[in-house]
């Protein structure tokens, strides 16, 4: 969801390498030698279809082209669905929004600012950046970042990837979701929502457990490994308490019941959408494709094919 650029300290020997775009002819490679990824769906009502694919928000380079079925389904598409076009001005703007007065002087009082930011330091992102953004926001942002020790970047985020490709071959871009619906999520409704965000982002990050969980994501999605995917909740080690169960209702059930009706709505409108958003959203009896199924669409798994 934020992607940031750490080329400017990647020469300190504890900083990752920096993202870098690979030149012409290793596209072309990738072009035609790309395998099909993560998952893709095509789901059919009313005469016509559209595709769910569920991506990763940090990836490898060698990842950046999709397959050739992934990329059938695009071009076979009139519009492209992100949960957030990330290039919109309002974007960027949204999430660096200072946080509330009295959450800051807890945050700060409470010392978990200054564990953020510590975390960021390491990271070889200058923490003075976010000096007056949201704590929970400069959070997220680290979970995103330690992956990069595992050669899975922000930068190559399938999403922003194919939301570049969508300009380029002039497809409309639709955002399911508002930035300032993601911001909250990440702030939290409550004080003791963000106080939990970022303690378990620092134990997690800390302890290279969330390291771990990103690997056996990345895994999971370069092997297109669906039943691993429709069993998360028996791996993720996410849901032990009940404050991390509320939260996984929030981050996922709570926004695929949005997702799943805003894409019927513009599919019954006659619009055939590429849909592409994080693959947890696909997961389960409470994810995008059996949403969709219950809402009278044929659900048909492309990849992995049956």
């Amino acid at each position: 969801m934020l992607v940031f650029c750490a080329g400017a300290f990647a020469q300190a020997p504890r900083c990752p390498a920096a993202a870098s775009v690979p030149d012409k002819a290793r596209m072309g490679q990738m072009f035609r030698t790309a395998p099909d990824r993560g998952f893709l769906w095509k789901v059919t009502k009313d005469g016509h279809s559209s595709w769910l694919y569920g991506t990763l928000h940090v990836a490898k380079q060698d990842w950046l082209m999709p397959g050739p079925l992934t990329r059938a389904a695009i071009l076979h598409s009139n519009e492209v669905a992100l949960e957030l076009d990330l290039n919109a001005p309002e974007t960027a703007t949204s999430l660096r929004q200072p946080e509330d007065a009295a959450r800051w002087a807890h945050l700060v009082q409470s010392g978990r600012k200054a564990k953020v930011d510590a975390l960021m330091d390491q990271q070889c992102v200058p923490s003075a950046a976010f000096a007056h953004v949201a704590v929970g926001v400069e959070a997220a942002g680290v979970e995103a970042l330690s992956a990069r020790g595992d050669g899975y970047y922000p930068d190559y985020a399938v999403d922003a990837v194919l939301q570049g490709m969508a300009g380029s071959l002039k497809k409309p871009l639709i955002g399911l979701e508002t930035v300032q619906m993601q911001r909250d999520l990440l702030i939290g409704p409550e004080q003791a929502d963000e106080d939990a965000f970022i303690d378990d982002i620092v134990k997690g990050v800390s302890s290279g457990k969330t390291q771990a969980e990103n690997r056996r994501l990345a895994e999971m999605w370069a092997s297109s490994d669906v039943k691993r995917l429709d069993a998360y909740r028996d791996w993720c080690d996410c849901l032990n308490t009940a404050q991390e169960r509320r939260f996984m209702s929030r981050l996922l059930d709570d926004r695929n019941v949005g997702m799943a009706a805003k894409i019927a709505k513009i599919h019954e409108n006659g619009t055939s959408l590429f849909v592409a958003v994080g693959s947890l959203h696909m997961a389960g009896p409470k994810g995008l494709p059996a949403l969709l199924r219950e809402d009278g669409f044929t659900v048909q798994q492309i990849v992995p094919a049956l």
